[in-house]
């Protein structure tokens, strides 16, 4: 089978039908679907019982399983996925009605590359509803090679639509921590980069998407004070493979939660190891560009 399309789902009863119609709509069939409820306590089960019922010509897989975040339900996904690719779409977007079809079409394309196996993925740019406006960056060339650790190097910014392939998913699991349910997926992507996969990046929406007020990157901070054991692992991880900028941009952020957690920032310095007089530096100079900037607004 040439592609697994996966949804965790967790309360987004909501948005069933329509995860359902995107694939449904699909001009290429070439896919199975697999859906993890991650322990929903809305009426999501009874929503997705309800369209599996309806007439369909692609494999549904569908289970339930208690809540333990996205990065789980990926790493078991990825396990029981027969997709030679693997594409993550969450529960409340949906895809263009070409997007199958495009993504066959970029893979094949990568396979003809002498140096395929060092690929690890194709991606396309993800759009808002209803806009012509990209969630990540759009250059003017059809495609880029590139790292996802390269990506401050081209201006690849913002977020992207990957296909990576099965097995180095399977060969790159996310780490997981007790009483936690979330780690940034950019932990994964980092891991697979710093071994020298890179991505074809290409120009052309597949993927339509938003921030919605109850998600997960809206409430980031309390999210992440919830998750601080995995928030500590992808900021010593960034420590060792981002470039000086994108690296203090993690720590920033890293000082801002354990702030709000009530740690200081001695504490929280030496939670990753990092040299406090460094730390503060970088906190107070964070501090003194957001007032500049203010002031000049």
């Amino acid at each position: 089978m040439f592609l697994t399309i996966f949804t965790p789902i967790y309360n987004r009863s909501k948005y069933v039908s329509r995860l359902f119609s995107t694939l449904d709509n699909q001009k290429v069939k070439n896919f199975e679907w697999i859906i993890i409820n991650d322990g929903s306590t809305d009426d999501t089960e009874n929503k997705i019982k309800e369209n599996l019922k309806k007439s369909h010509d692609f494999p549904i897989n569908y289970m339930k399983v208690p809540n333990g975040g996205k990065q789980r339900a990926i790493n078991l996904a990825a396990k029981i996925a027969n997709g030679k690719y693997f594409f993550i779409l969450d529960s409340d977007d949906y895809l263009l009605t070409t997007t199958t079809l495009t993504l066959e079409k970029w893979c094949k394309e990568i396979e003809k590359e002498p140096d395929y196996n060092r690929f690890a993925a194709v991606s396309g740019l993800r759009k808002k509803e209803n806009t012509n406006e990209y969630l990540g960056t759009c250059l003017s060339c059809k495609y880029l090679d590139a790292t996802s650790l390269e990506r401050d190097k081209y201006h690849l910014y913002g977020d992207m639509a990957e296909c990576y392939k099965t097995n180095i998913l399977r060969k790159y699991p996310f780490k997981v921590f007790n009483h936690e349910k979330f780690v940034t997926e950019e932990t994964v992507w980092n891991r697979i980069a710093a071994d020298g996969y890179k991505i074809r990046w290409y120009m052309k929406p597949i993927y339509v998407g938003e921030y919605h007020s109850d998600g997960l990157t809206k409430n980031e901070i309390v999210r992440d004070i919830k998750n601080y054991q995995g928030l500590i692992y992808a900021t010593k991880q960034a420590m060792k493979l981002k470039e000086f900028r994108s690296k203090a941009h993690n720590i920033i952020y890293y000082a801002k939660v354990s702030h709000a957690k009530g740690l200081s920032y001695k504490k929280a310095a030496k939670k990753i190891s990092y040299p406090y007089i460094e730390f503060i530096l970088l906190v107070y100079c964070k501090k003194v560009k957001d007032y500049i900037k203010n002031i000049k607004e």
